[in-house]
């Protein structure tokens, strides 16, 4: 008698039907990730929080339902709060996550793509970086938006991506004044036209925040005896 045996048929069913429904989760994310390439790649927003850079080789910048926070190696803020910046891809980061390519601006999109050719990347490409270049890293980052929704339902996923990147920038909304205002107080370092150009409010105005903020918090003098 021959050692090999047949196949059970019912291990060949499970097996098929396993790869069916496989083919069905990756197709649905499949339509997430193209519905959200659709209506969130090609625009610029302002941002929420400070964004780190990277290295390719790692993505410091989370975003979960706990919120924001940076993983792993620390890098130097890209991008600052309140910044504008442009998405220009949304791709798939396995079946509880997706990613967002952000650039300073669609130019600089187009620049990076023109010019850095597709270069192997992991640690088993020890040129990456240097072929990647300063020149791309400080116009480029991304942001790995990790889910809870079920990958079975992308409905769901799709409604907590987009509830999860409104932490991330302001979505149909613009940042309140009361919010550009903490922002200029949290960065009294930045020139005032740094901060006119981030805010969007006039250097009159921002001088007149810090002024008042200042003198409210100064002590009194003593009184003279």
């Amino acid at each position: 008698p021959s050692p090999h045996r047949r196949p059970i048929p019912w291990l060949l069913l499970l097996a098929t039907t396993f790869l069916l429904w496989r083919s069905d989760v990756q197709a649905a994310k499949r339509e997430v990730i193209r519905a959200l390439q659709e209506d969130i790649a090609g625009h610029s927003y302002r941002l929420r929080v400070d964004l780190q850079g990277t290295n390719y080789l790692s993505v410091p910048n989370i975003v979960t339902a706990e919120g924001f926070r940076y993983r792993g190696r620390h890098f130097p803020v890209l991008f600052r709060q309140m910044e504008t910046v442009y998405v220009d891809r949304v791709s798939n980061d396995g079946a509880q996550a997706v990613a967002l390519t952000l650039y300073r601006s669609k130019k600089d999109a187009g620049q990076i793509r023109g010019a850095i050719p597709a270069a192997p990347m992991g640690p088993a490409a020890p040129g990456a970086e240097t072929a990647l270049g300063s020149f791309a890293r400080d116009l480029s980052t991304s942001v790995i938006v990790e889910l809870r929704a079920d990958k079975n339902d992308p409905a769901a996923q799709r409604a907590e991506i987009l509830e999860l990147l409104g932490r991330v920038f302001y979505f149909k909304v613009e940042a309140t004044y009361e919010e550009k205002e903490a922002f200029i107080l949290s960065h009294r370092d930045l020139p005032l036209p740094k901060l006119g150009e981030l805010t969007d409010l006039p250097e009159e105005m921002i001088r007149g925040i810090l002024e008042r903020r200042t003198g409210e918090t100064q002590p009194e003098s003593p009184k003279a005896r």
